[in-house]
C-alpha cells in the first residue's frame, strides 16, 4: 500500500483550494496502486470516460454520472457513507496530512456503517420506547458522549504507550 498525498481541486485566484469527490478517488487509486486502466475495467466503464472524470486537474474534468461514480465507488470498495464523509471532512478541515484524515475517516466510518440499525434494534427493544422518543437533539448529546468516550480511552493509549517507552507511569 503506497502513501498518498492530498491534492486539492483548483479554484479561483486566492481562495482556498476545494476539495471534490474525484480527488479522492485519486488518492485511494493511489494508495492501492491502481491505474484509470485498471479502475475502468474493474467498474465497467470506458478508459477515456473515467480518464476525464477523474482528471488530475479539476478544470478540465467532466461530470461523471451517478451511475458511474457508484461503480467506481463499489470497484474501490469505497462506501457511500464513506465517500460523503470524506467530502465532508476534507471541505472542513485543511491543516492536516491526507493520510492522517483518512485514518480518522476510516475510524468515524466504522462507528457510523450500521448505526442507524442498531438504533432502530433498541428502539423496538427497549420496554416503553417508541420512534416518537427520537430526536435530533438527542444526536447531538450522544455526540458528546462519544467524544468522551473516545478522549478517555486514546488517554489511556498514550498511558501505555509511555509506560512501554520509558518504564514509567501507571495506568
Amino acid at each position: 500500500m503506497g502513501y498518498a498525498k492530498r491534492k486539492w481541486a483548483g479554484g479561483p485566484e486566492g481562495e482556498s483550494p476545494g476539495y471534490q469527490l474525484e480527488d479522492y478517488i485519486l488518492a485511494r487509486m493511489d494508495l492501492k496502486g491502481l491505474s484509470v486502466r485498471a479502475l475502468a475495467s474493474t467498474a465497467g466503464i470506458g478508459r477515456n470516460r473515467l480518464h476525464a472524470g477523474l482528471h488530475r486537474e479539476a478544470d478540465k474534468r467532466i461530470p461523471l454520472r451517478m451511475p458511474e461514480t457508484q461503480a467506481i465507488l463499489d470497484a474501490l470498495g469505497i462506501h457511500p457513507i464513506e465517500a460523503l464523509l470524506a467530502i465532508n471532512i476534507f471541505e472542513s478541515v485543511q491543516d492536516v496530512e491526507f493520510d492522517d484524515l483518512l485514518r480518522v475517516l476510516t475510524m468515524v466510518c466504522g462507528m457510523v456503517k450500521g448505526l442507524p440499525e442498531e438504533i432502530i434494534t433498541v428502539v423496538k427493544h427497549v420496554e416503553g420506547l417508541a420512534f416518537e422518543d427520537v430526536r435530533p437533539e438527542h444526536g447531538d448529546a450522544a455526540r458528546g458522549l462519544l467524544i468522551k468516550l473516545v478522549t478517555v480511552e486514546y488517554e489511556k493509549v498514550v498511558k501505555r504507550r509511555s509506560f512501554r517507552v520509558d518504564g514509567f507511569g501507571d495506568e
